[in-house]
């Protein structure tokens, strides 16, 4: 077997302030749960000091080069078997830091495997091959060349043929500051629509920032505010490739072990404007519903139709201050938002949010 494993990193000098980024596209305001308050993560005044990073492996034995994927993504059970139609390659390069790194993967075989648990937000396009990922929430497929973005904070199964890869990875924390700056509210986790596909505007505002901030993001001699605002671009771009929704749910849902309760969290909070019923909640957390119940009642401290509720006030809550008292009835957007009888509505508003929903669209 022939293999090169290289790893450099480079601790860079540190910054002095911070370079401010560029305002995007709105994104409604998430609704916010009054049972888990989350302090606001806000950018930091200057780019933490983090070391680059270079990685680079390679190699031309397919059980060595499997093995070595499945160590790098902290993955289970990887198994690979030979094209028949090509030579065995393997080619693996990282650049970056803690923050955004960019990375490419050439493996001229099939390969597929589980991983347990996605941290990072990362987006993948491929150059050759195909990639379909299996998840809780259904099933992502690669078109050709298109950017997608893979599941995170879940576990997937993958397949992928013969391939080469090209990946943004971007630290959960840090694109959710960035996401702070479309959506208006405290930095929560983003879900993005993996069933959505990019508009053409998009996929060439992405592919633009992706040449231009390549060589800034992987070139250890970059000053650290360069490489700050460059990544701070990347994130920007894919917050633009599909729609997402920043999702109100505690730390304590965002483990491995309370993924599927998060999954009806998210679910909850995403299809809030649809009729729901406990067992569509669980069905979509891949849970029973008894389950599901004592799960929500346990960590959010409410069963899943109280926690629909609340969320759902807070969507009244959103339009009232959004709308104009001339044009829009608090009974309208009430009734909308599944609260039939009115008396009953205000009490709660009133108990949610100190005030009464009629000097809520007075402001």
């Amino acid at each position: 077997m022939t293999s090169t494993t290289t790893t450099t990193t480079t601790t860079l000098p540190r910054a002095t302030r911070a370079t401010p980024g560029a305002a995007g596209p709105h994104h409604p305001a998430p609704p916010h749960h009054p049972a888990h308050h989350h302090p606001a993560r806000h950018h930091p005044t200057r780019p933490a000091e983090l070391p680059f990073r270079r990685d680079s492996d390679g190699g031309d034995d397919l059980g060595s080069a499997a093995a070595r994927l499945q160590e790098l993504y902290a993955g289970r059970a990887f198994s690979a078997r030979r094209a028949a139609e090509e030579t065995f390659e393997f080619r693996y390069a990282s650049a970056g830091d803690a923050r955004l790194s960019l990375r490419t993967a050439t493996f001229l075989g099939h390969l597929q495997g589980d991983v347990p648990w996605s941290k990072d937000y990362v987006v993948s396009w491929l150059r050759s091959g195909s990639l379909t990922i299996d998840h809780h929430g259904g099933q992502v497929t690669s078109l050709g060349g298109q950017p997608f973005l893979l599941p995170s904070e879940t576990s997937f199964s993958f397949f992928m043929t013969p391939h080469r890869n090209n990946m943004v990875h971007a630290d959960a924390a840090f694109l959710e500051d960035v996401a702070t700056e479309r959506h208006g509210g405290p930095a929560q986790r983003i879900a993005f629509d993996h069933t959505a596909t990019p508009t053409t505007p998009a996929l060439l505002a992405w592919r633009t920032v992706v040449s231009r901030a390549t060589p800034v993001v992987v070139d250890p001699a970059t000053p650290p505010l360069r490489r700050h605002a460059a990544q701070a671009d990347l994130v920007r771009a894919m917050l633009d490739l599909v729609p997402w929704t920043a999702v109100d749910v505690p730390a304590t849902l965002r483990t491995p072990r309370t993924a599927r309760l998060r999954t009806a969290a998210e679910f909850v909070q995403t299809h809030a404007d649809r009729p729901l019923t406990p067992a569509d909640i669980a069905r979509a957390a891949g849970m029973h519903t008894r389950t599901l119940q004592q799960a929500m009642t346990d960590h959010l401290g409410a069963s899943p139709m109280t926690y629909l509720r609340q969320v759902r006030l807070e969507r009244v809550n959103r339009e009232l201050l959004a709308a104009s008292p001339g044009e829009s009835l608090v009974s309208d957007v009430a009734r909308r938002w599944g609260f039939g009888n009115l008396g009953r509505f205000s009490a709660a508003y009133v108990a949610r949010f100190g005030e009464h929903p009629r000097d809520t669209l007075a402001r």
